[in-house]
């Protein structure tokens, strides 16, 4: 009887041994994962959808939202995945901000000038010559954001991943060759937003809203005369087969934003949301500008190869441009100070951070 006893005992302590060297090496396992990048988390797995008005072969999609996807999905071991929606497949491009508010995509991109007075304090970097390239002006935009709570409580409705901005809008024509801004007067000119409207009003033109799809064939049909764009849209929207005249004279930058749902946002464990931060913020936000810059300039020589001719206002040739637009800069700081924003702050600030992020 006593072997019997002795013998179960002995059992018992080889099992609990079993059990304790069992969890050790599950503790030790789980370590091993923590340091080795991936995120080891609940197990919860989200398929994120991503909408934007960009054509599917922008480098936006090609390069920085199909890399952030991969980057995801490769640090989750597959747990998130991503679904992308170019072109307006699932909405206009003004409705794009609104989708991501209500959860009809889980990350959306569009253009802020395509909501006119939503985003009030954002239209800052919209004023003539503050950017002087797409990184340059993402930076200033996206530190803005950071430093003042009234352009993050515009946002307030989302959770923002990256703002930023195209390289600075110049003056594409067909049939006009503008170099003075007498020039301008009479022309019809597609406007990307209201303060280039009231840019192109000061200058004399008659400002025409239109998304960018529709430009292409109303410059080729003279529906209007010339158009405040990017150059990287010589490329990616192949304006460099038209366009005859090119003036460059950074008149405005467009910013953009990338932003998330909010119940996306916060559905993601804490691991989750520190990698969806690491590629949020300035990063993301010169990375994409770089995206425009290097366009631009591939846009610019197509155009040069093609013909066109390159306007390039400096010096004394700027000198009366800037004094025909010394009005603009004053009209929105006095517009935002009506709707109870620090206009002049903000303003001051970009002229300040024009410098400071050169």
């Amino acid at each position: 009887m006593n072997k019997i006893l002795k013998s179960k005992v002995a059992l018992i302590v080889i099992l609990a041994l079993l059990l304790v060297m069992s969890a050790c090496g599950g503790t030790q396992k789980t370590s091993e994962n923590k340091d080795s990048g991936t995120s080891e988390d609940t197990g919860k797995t989200h398929n994120l959808i991503i909408s934007h008005f960009l054509p599917g072969n922008h480098p936006i999609q090609t390069e920085l939202f199909e890399e952030f996807g991969n980057t995801l999905n490769e640090k989750t071991n597959g747990r998130i995945t991503q679904e992308l929606y170019p072109s307006n497949a699932l909405g206009d491009a003004g409705a794009h901000y609104d989708m991501a508010v209500t959860g009809e995509a889980d990350i959306a991109l569009s253009v802020y000038g395509y909501t006119p007075g939503r985003f009030p304090s954002v239209s800052v970097l919209e004023l003539p010559f503050l950017a002087e390239s797409a990184v340059h002006g993402s930076k200033i935009v996206q530190t803005l954001y950071e430093e003042f709570p009234e352009i993050q409580a515009e946002h307030s409705e989302t959770h923002p991943l990256f703002i930023f901005t195209a390289e600075p809008a110049q003056l594409l024509s067909v049939k006009h060759r503008i170099e003075k801004p007498e020039d301008l007067k009479g022309l019809r000119v597609r406007t990307p937003s209201p303060t280039g409207s009231a840019i192109l009003e000061a200058l004399g033109a008659t400002a025409v809203s239109m998304p960018m799809g529709d430009v292409y064939e109303a410059l080729q049909r003279g529906v209007v005369d010339a158009a405040m764009v990017p150059l990287e849209t010589l490329k990616n929207y192949n304006f460099h087969e038209i366009v005859k005249y090119v003036t460059i004279g950074n008149f405005s930058a467009t910013p953009f934003y990338a932003v998330m749902n909010k119940q996306t946002y916060d559905s993601f464990s804490d691991s989750d949301k520190q990698l969806v931060d690491s590629l949020s913020g300035i990063p993301m936000s010169e990375k994409a500008g770089a995206i425009f810059d290097r366009d631009g300039q591939t846009g610019l020589e197509l155009a040069k190869n093609n013909g066109a001719e390159i306007i390039e206002l400096t010096g004394d040739n700027l000198a009366p441009w800037q004094k025909a637009l010394e009005s603009v800069a004053k009209k929105w700081v006095e517009d935002m100070k009506a709707k109870g924003l620090p206009a002049q702050e903000i303003y001051d600030r970009a002229v300040e951070l024009k410098s400071e992020l050169k």
